[in-house]
């Protein structure tokens, strides 16, 4: 091929829209024409220059894609943190419920030493005894004792109850001064009136106070106790408190019991 006819093929040929054929006629005559051959590296240079910003652009793009991509994860997986942290918060921080003296006491009753289905004997509630073993008790078969238990006789919001006691040297006697408090969780106040309970017998005394509950166990002695109830929503606190501090609790707490059992 003549150089004219190579010169006007090259813009094709540099863009790569020409033909097999016309690539193989166009390089045989660049490998022997040197005038043919720099305009040839004339229009590649060219074209290169025009393709590098074009490149520059789709890598700055690609770049700022990924970097929103990051982001817009990063954002799902804080939303998720914030939001799991919030319903914890709100599952778990306790609202005390305020004292009611007409629903919340307490109430002595009996207990005796019986047998359960196993053979070994344990204390239980005379109230849930088969009659032939509360018959028994009452004729004295068994041993019996008396034993406390708290009182809620209607329903108050609460879904739980929070407790601490502690035997305190006061006037050089021994005195076991016991708080206790029902509970409801900052979201079923704000979201939810299930999970209220209410019944005659809410806890025993074990519930709140471990050393209340005799067994066969474990050692039990009758002493003066006092039950106070206390308006705070978690009194795992109240275990760094010296007894001085314990004990003046009592003035901002309710008195609900007071005597030796």
């Amino acid at each position: 091929m003549k150089c004219c006819i190579i010169k006007d093929l090259l813009p094709g040929y540099v863009d790569g829209l020409t033909s097999r054929e016309t690539n193989t006629e166009i390089q045989k005559h660049l490998k022997g024409c040197a005038s043919c051959r720099t305009a040839y590296e004339q229009m590649s240079a060219v074209l290169l220059e025009e393709c590098l910003p074009m490149e520059k652009e789709a890598d700055f793009l690609r770049l700022m894609k990924e970097r929103m991509r990051k982001k817009y994860v990063a954002a799902i997986l804080l939303t998720f943190v914030f939001v799991s942290g919030l319903m914890i918060f709100l599952k778990t921080y306790d609202l005390p419920i305020p004292y009611d003296p007409e629903c919340m006491t307490t109430e002595i009753y009996q207990m005796a030493y019986v047998p359960n289905s196993f053979g070994l004997r344990e204390w239980r509630s005379l109230d849930v005894l088969e009659p032939d073993q509360r018959e028994a008790a009452a004729a004295g078969a068994y041993e019996t004792m008396e034993a406390l238990r708290l009182l809620l006789t209607r329903s108050v919001g609460s879904d739980g109850i929070t407790s601490a006691g502690r035997t305190i040297q006061r006037n050089g006697e021994n005195v076991r001064v016991i708080y206790y408090c029902y509970t409801t969780s900052l979201w079923n106040r704000l979201f939810s009136e299930e999970n209220r309970f209410v019944c005659r017998s809410t806890a025993t005394g074990a519930v709140y106070e471990r050393l209340f509950q005799r067994s066969e166990v474990s050692h039990y002695e009758q002493e003066q106790r006092e039950i106070y109830y206390l308006p705070m929503g978690n009194m795992n606190r109240l275990e760094r408190l010296s007894d001085e501090e314990f004990d003046a609790l009592r003035e901002k707490a309710a008195l609900v019991f007071r005597g030796e059992i």
